[in-house]
């Protein structure tokens, strides 16, 4: 028999509860570890000094507090056309070192909500680096940063020395350049403006030395007063050479602290007793991440993307996108439990590739060196750990938001840290992962949370007034139903009987196309019904004379006006488009 400390994951039968509601039923479920057994009774966690200073009202664009987002950069032409350059010559060299992805991003321009992004940090707990809302936690992820951001979770530290002679030489070099740019401009220190003035099309030896220097410097690891820091010489000296660094680390500790520094200022804003008093503050890590993490993740925030070419980046759908108006984020937030996009990376997108570890079917892989580096990043993103960044370290707790993985969520036990030096940091968080098992669930699969876990999670957030919102009901479940060939392991011990499409309302077929357009197709046997339904609703003013009076019952609504129902219309049309890119490439593959 296996040890169980061979599995990164951990399988057992527990009573287990959607995540959206509903009754308790018994399962053979699969959590991440590590977990709290059932003889340890975790306590509840202690939020209410986390939130009982925060106001009773969320108008960020009256609080007294001023922040500038260094980190978070406009876009700019000239930086775009230096990164068409470099690119046309180093390209290869980048996806070696795993960062032309996030070059790349770092030519898009994300427009910063800055309501949003208070929002979130009113949520967040630096105990657990975790957004707290009533139906839950969740948090930006290593995944998140390696996806939207382009970020290598993989490499050697950003802390490594330089050992080879050469590349001493050429660090060496690099500091006398800029110590002649001081020089020639009578300042103490080079600017980033400065530092690609000198290097842009220069053609000196060095320029893609310089180069890197510049986006580490601007865009990454943001220095003061936007400042060109010396601490990035050599590991853009490393990446120069193709050498992987593992950037994705160190840039989310820099966002979950200054998501930490974001919440403590928000906290003494509100208890400022002096008239006309204010608070400043600089956050210098690319929070642009957090506002994109939350578009993919909550519906009622997310604006209509755009569309991307093959190859392109994901972080390309949000390039230039205005954010939709929301009237009262706090409430959208604390009722956006049934509606919350666990796992957004499932969801089909035309040219962008599914990531390895989404796949069709469940199955289990063994983990070691020689494992593909796609599915060993993945690994790296579920494992407890220290973040080490350039001056910070941050915890990092995947267990506590299993299902942002596809896991079933358990009672997190509660993790010590180790010493706080970044040797020990890194040396935890680079440990070999080796001889290990991990499930790696259906990309369509919906985890649920242990009857357990729902108990201490309603003790913890008992005392916070957001509590009392209510939670959006979503629509029952369904079964999935699949090819004879490739039945899902994973069923619930209860019976649950599949859809008949030809049975289903108008606003039935709705809110099923609702529950489900996310995932990239159609769960059931015979999309072909679902889009011969869509186009008739779409024709025909009988059925959307059911729909408007269905809905009227169903949500309570007075009146719907005319704008409303051409907005309902539009979303339809554009579901059935997606249903229709979906039934022709199940086409495509059975023709394969």
């Amino acid at each position: 028999m296996e040890n169980p400390e061979d599995f990164m994951v951990e399988e057992r039968e527990e009573y287990m509860i959607s995540s959206t509601g509903g009754n308790p039923f018994l399962k053979l479920a699969c959590f991440l570890k590590p977990t709290s057994s059932s003889s340890i009774n975790e306590p509840p966690l202690k939020l209410t000094h986390c939130f009982s200073s925060l106001r009773s009202h969320s108008e960020p664009n009256k609080w007294p507090l001023k922040v500038q987002f260094r980190g978070w950069p406009p876009g700019r032409e000239d930086w775009k056309t230096w990164v068409g350059q470099m690119a046309s010559v180093h390209q290869p060299t980048w996806e070696k070192a795993g960062i032309y992805e996030a070059i790349t991003n770092s030519t898009y321009h994300i427009r910063r909500e800055n309501d949003l992004v208070y929002g979130f940090a009113e949520k967040w707990c630096s105990e657990t680096n975790t957004f707290i809302f009533p139906w839950g936690e969740a948090t930006i992820t290593l995944e998140d940063v390696m996806v939207l951001g382009g970020y290598s979770v993989l490499g050697d530290s950003v802390l490594s020395p330089l050992e080879i002679p050469r590349l001493k030489q050429i660090q060496k070099k690099l500091l006398e350049l800029r110590k002649e740019i001081c020089k020639s401009a009578g300042l103490k220190e080079v600017s980033t403006n400065l530092w690609q003035k000198k290097f842009m099309n220069s053609g000196n030896e060095f320029e893609h030395e310089a180069f890197l220097v510049f986006w580490l410097s601007r865009y990454v690891f943001l220095g003061a007063n936007y400042l060109i820091h010396t601490r990035v010489f050599s590991i853009a000296i490393h990446l120069a050479m193709g050498t992987r660094i593992a950037l994705a680390p160190a840039v989310l500790a820099s966002v979950y602290r200054d998501l930490g520094l974001l919440k403590g200022k928000i906290v003494a804003s509100n208890q400022l007793k002096i008239d006309d008093a204010f608070i400043e503050l600089v956050l210098k890590s690319p929070l642009q991440l957090v506002q994109v993490w939350a578009w993919e993740r909550f519906l009622e925030l997310r604006p209509k993307p755009n569309g991307i070419n093959y190859a392109e980046p994901r972080m390309a759908r949000w390039d230039k996108v205005n954010g939709p108006k929301v009237q009262n984020l706090r409430m959208v937030l604390d009722s956006a439990g049934g509606d919350f996009q666990w796992r957004p990376y499932a969801m089909a997108i035309e040219n962008w590739n599914l990531p390895k570890c989404y796949p069709h079917w469940e199955k289990w892989v063994c983990v070691g060196p020689d494992l593909d580096d796609e599915l060993l990043s993945f690994v790296r993103c579920l494992r407890v750990s220290e973040l080490v960044g350039l001056g910070t370290i941050e915890h990092y707790l995947p267990h506590r938001v299993a299902m942002q993985f596809g896991y079933d969520q358990d009672l997190p036990c509660s993790v010590s840290r180790p010493n706080h030096n970044s040797d020990i940091a890194w040396k935890h968080y680079n440990k070999e992962i080796k001889n290990v098992k991990l499930y790696l669930p259906c990309r369509l699969f919906e985890a649920d949370v242990s009857t357990k876990y729902l108990k201490w999670w309603k003790q913890s957030v008992s005392g916070l007034e957001e509590a009392a919102v209510p939670r959006k009901k979503r629509t029952k479940r369904v079964k999935l139903l699949v090819s004879p060939g490739f039945p899902p392991k994973r069923k619930r011990m209860e019976a649950e009987d599949p859809i008949d499409e030809d049975k289903l309302t108008v606003s039935e077929f709705l809110k099923y196309c609702k529950k489900h357009e996310n995932f990239g197709i159609i769960q059931g046997s015979d999309g072909e019904k679902l889009s011969s339904q869509a186009q008739h609703f779409a024709s025909s003013p009988i059925a959307q004379e059911s729909y408007v009076n269905t809905m009227k019952s169903d949500e309570n609504i007075v009146s719907l006006v005319s704008d409303e129902f051409q907005k309902r219309q539009s979303e339809l049309e554009a579901r059935f488009k997606r249903i229709k890119n979906v039934v022709d490439e199940l086409y495509f593959r059975k023709s394969l």
